[in-house]
């Protein structure tokens, strides 16, 4: 049987906190910040009120404030629900139709072109900071850019770039078969099947045609793992940078981690996050409580388990917003992470560290960029629910080992993700694009 090689990835060092200095392009330490430029945020949905919604709309929406905060302007542009906003290109599930002409659209996207053409002669622009477009508005978008004079900067939250299903996944677990290119395997049986074959040519004639590098300035990666996937995409070395994803830190200190707290799961409750294994968990451990936040496609399987058969010490609050999403934080004695695939840099990571609240992680690469066992965070092997509650019970035990990796989880997130230097990098990235634009 194959067995999926992940790609190499150096373990942390106490050397790597700051990631700033390594970073092509950034700012020297007091460096001031660039001249107010106007900004267009493009990400695949955006909803009625214009929010953009999960990891990638907190990442988007913590950047905006950034950016406003040094008298830079902001625009969003994406694909609209049915209830707006108007001028945007209709949302396409691309799932939901076996219409060969319609998955064309999977390619090129001629109305999110036409949409942004309009939007853009209303709305000059300096420069698109770009975000999950791939199968919705596509790469369509990129020639509309380039004739209105706009840079391009685009920051790699997943896969999909090296891996048409975007998880590097299959039922069996981690693959990475379609690196270098590969993009067939999607279409397996023991990955997407039939559905991968679309998915495939898609990824195929975006690399066949350079539909990405051609028109990207700079691709911002938040770990060294991604780095290393789009190095073997074929993309040219010089365009590919090492960034952290900017952080939200709670304005008062955070208070420690408490005795007899409960274990967290927050975000999307879907098939590769698996979920089930907090209900593995509770069955585990009777005295553990466990909170499983957050809505999504696996969440009334979820229910109607616990329905079945009854836990007393599990709670599914559903869809949590900000607020109460950061006291769902505050009260945890561990945060979980039970994530099937390689998660490049999760939120709810990323904000849990924030709050000085321990990590329990799977042994991901990208993820063992920040957690190391016993230091900063505990990790278990991927998808052994055995494993994880016996971490689990073992924080749950000692809370004073609990308050030290969740300082130390803060103490590095706290220097990796310092807002300014992010800040002041992104702004050289913008300026780079906008000038080498010019001279397209």
């Amino acid at each position: 049987m194959h067995r999926a090689r992940p790609v190499p990835s150096r373990r942390h060092r106490s050397s790597r906190l700051d990631i700033m200095a390594q970073t092509p392009g950034s700012p020297a330490a007091g460096e001031s910040h660039a001249e107010n430029m106007r900004v267009l945020q493009i990400e695949k949905f955006i909803d009625s009120s214009g929010a953009i919604a999960g990891g990638v709309g907190r990442y988007v929406r913590t950047l905006t404030e950034l950016l406003k905060s040094q008298g830079h302007s902001v625009l969003n542009f994406g694909c609209a629900g049915r209830a707006g906003p108007a001028g945007m290109p209709k949302y396409f599930d691309f799932t939901a139709t076996r219409n060969p002409l319609a998955l064309l659209k999977l390619i090129h996207n001629r109305q999110a072109a036409a949409c942004l053409d309009k939007f853009l002669q209303a709305n000059p622009v300096d420069v698109a900071h770009v975000h999950n477009i791939y199968h919705h508005l596509t790469p369509s978008i990129f020639p509309v850019l380039a004739r209105h004079g706009v840079g391009v900067v685009m920051t790699v939250h997943d896969y999909r770039l090296a891996c048409p299903t975007k998880f590097f996944l299959r039922r069996s677990g981690v693959c990475t078969r379609c690196l270098g290119n590969k993009f067939w395997h999607a279409a397996s049986p023991r990955c997407a099947g039939a559905g991968g074959v679309a998915l495939a040519v898609e990824s195929w004639c975006n690399s066949l045609l350079g539909r990405y590098g051609r028109f990207v300035d700079t691709f911002l990666c938040p770990t060294e793992y991604m780095c290393d996937v789009l190095r073997r995409t074929g993309l040219a070395r010089e365009q590919i940078s090492l960034l952290p994803n900017p952080v939200e830190f709670p304005r008062e200190s955070p208070q420690e981690v408490s005795a007899g707290g409960y274990v967290l799961f927050a975000g999307r409750v879907s098939p590769e996050k698996s979920p089930e294994m907090m209900i593995e968990i509770a069955r585990r451990l009777p005295q553990a409580r466990i909170i499983i936040a957050g809505d999504g496609p696996v969440w009334p399987q979820l229910r109607e388990q616990l329905d079945k058969s009854p836990l007393d010490n599990v709670t599914l609050p559903g869809h949590v917003g900000s607020a109460e999403m950061a006291l769902l934080y505050a009260g945890a004695s561990a945060v979980v992470i039970t994530s099937r695939w390689m998660e490049n840099s999760p939120a709810v990571m990323l904000e849990a560290l924030a709050q000085a609240r321990p990590i329990i992680a799977p042994s991901h690469p990208p993820l063992r960029e920040w957690i190391t066992d016993g230091v900063t965070g505990r990790l278990f092997p991927p998808g052994d629910a055995e494993q994880l509650a016996r971490v689990v019970g073992e924080l749950l035990d000692d809370a004073t080992q609990a308050r030290r990796l969740g300082q130390a989880g803060r103490e590095l997130v706290l220097a990796r993700h310092d807002s300014d230097k992010i800040l002041q990098a992104i702004e050289r990235f913008y300026e780079r694009a906008t000038q080498r634009c010019a001279l397209r």
